[in-house]
């Protein structure tokens, strides 16, 4: 049973459920453990903390009940101290199952400095010529004239290639683009997204590059819309937004008369913009209708999308993006979303993770060096079982600490997470 008591009622053996106000009021980094001496009680009688819930299945009993309120309900069943084998590999939001085969977190290849700059530059000189293929695409589109999917193949197989690489380069990259470019090379993005995410479900090869197109022509319909209204910088009305809406069965219609455009291509133009819950468009399909392309090409779309400088908007950060995308209710497939994070490496803000010297931290936010790196507040001393004061620390500067694994909020003791995290955001740090 759990019981709220007044601090000054504390006795050893008693074992603190909750205490109330913020974990910042307290001088303990858990929230639930087992009082063992009155050095403990004295601490806590000594901060802010006014009240505190007893769990009286897991401790000893309160004798004297004056002045108590007493709160019967069923004490959830957790474990008093972490996990004691949390020392895993970081895997950021490992799956429960797999819609193909199970695969291992893909392995970035660690690239010397001087292989690092020819990458680059090969990635470089992709992006230029694909931009300028999707160009001329939407040109040929715009004269009624059909889509020469064959001509697209080389890029496709190069921007395939560089992901295969290293994603890392090819999407810092793409990503890299003016409100003026955001048409073409949002489509460069998708595709180089797409490949990457499919090789992180575990596609066999054959079919990347029926994916990989799929990105790169996803968007065609876009053709039909006139450029006053998707450059637009205020608010749509609703004529406007009806020609938004009919921009992928446009794009489809575009495709079905070109030679050569796969299955896959076709509906991924037409149901990019459908959401799991049936409110998307131009169909409400819901998730039973809707194809594993489909969903994956929504992720792909939206995260290429809010994270580019476009004319109505202002980028979000990987992390930030990611972090706004799972908060999304009804859009995404959360499965696939999961394992979209896992490909890019990077984790959202508000992400408990474990760093090297024994400290908990959290992300908040990425590193300017390399955006598939964290930067995050250290705030929790597990060697000395104490908090310290937060500190900032860029994992992705050369020689800095070590990101060692994800951990789940509730295994630390943590019941709202999502309270805390918001709290320790507002805290100022030492960098």
């Amino acid at each position: 049973m759990l019981r709220k008591i007044r601090t000054n009622q504390l006795e050893p053996g008693m074992f603190i459920h909750s205490m109330e106000g913020s974990w910042f009021d307290h001088p303990f980094w858990r929230s639930r453990f087992l009082l063992n001496d009155r050095e403990q009680i004295e601490q806590i009688v000594s901060s802010d903390v006014e009240r505190v819930t007893i769990d009286e299945s897991r401790g000893k009993k309160l004798l004297l009940s004056s002045e108590t309120v007493a709160q019967p309900r069923p004490a959830k069943a957790s474990a008093c101290s972490p996990k004691s084998a949390r020392l895993q590999e970081l895997s950021a939001l490992a799956r429960p199952r797999s819609y193909l085969r199970e695969v291992a977190k893909p392995v970035f290849n660690r690239l010397s400095p001087r292989e690092r700059a020819a990458e680059v530059r090969k990635a470089t000189g992709t992006i230029k010529r694909s931009r300028a293929a999707v160009m001329a695409l939407f040109e040929d589109a715009r004269l009624g004239n059909s889509v020469k999917s064959r001509k697209l193949a080389p890029l496709v197989k190069q921007i395939s290639r560089s992901v295969n690489v290293d994603p890392t380069i090819i999407l810092n990259i793409a990503r890299i683009k003016s409100k003026d470019e955001y048409t073409y090379l949002h489509s460069v993005s998708v595709c180089a997204l797409m490949v990457n995410l499919a090789r992180k479900m575990g596609f066999p090869e054959q079919q990347m590059h029926d994916i990989g197109m799929a990105g790169l022509l996803h968007d065609v319909g876009k053709t039909s819309i006139p450029a006053s209204i998707l450059s637009k910088p205020g608010k749509l009305d609703e004529s406007e937004w009806n020609i938004i809406r009919n921009h992928p069965q446009r794009g489809h219609d575009i495709l079905a008369a070109s030679e050569g455009v796969s299955n896959i291509a076709l509906e991924v133009c037409l149901r990019h913009h459908e959401k799991m819950d049936g409110t998307g468009y131009p169909g409400k399909i819901s998730a039973d209708n809707l194809s594993i392309f489909t969903r994956m090409s929504t992720i792909c779309d939206v995260y290429d999308a809010i994270t580019s400088q476009r004319s109505y908007n202002t980028p979000l950060s990987a992390s930030e993006a990611l972090a706004e995308m799972q908060s999304w209710s009804g859009h995404f497939d959360q499965l696939i979303l999961r394992d979209f994070v896992d490909s890019l490496g990077i984790l959202p803000v508000g992400t408990l993770v474990r760093l090297d010297q024994d400290e908990l931290a959290m992300v908040i936010g990425e590193s300017p060096s390399n955006y598939s790196a964290p930067i995050v507040r250290s705030f929790l001393s597990l060697e000395k079982d104490r908090k310290i004061v937060p500190k900032d620390i860029d994992i992705g500067r050369k020689r800095s600490r070590k990101l060692l694994a994800i951990e789940d909020p509730e295994d630390w003791g943590f019941s709202d997470w999502t309270s805390f995290s918001a709290e320790l955001l507002s805290k100022p740090a030492a960098t």
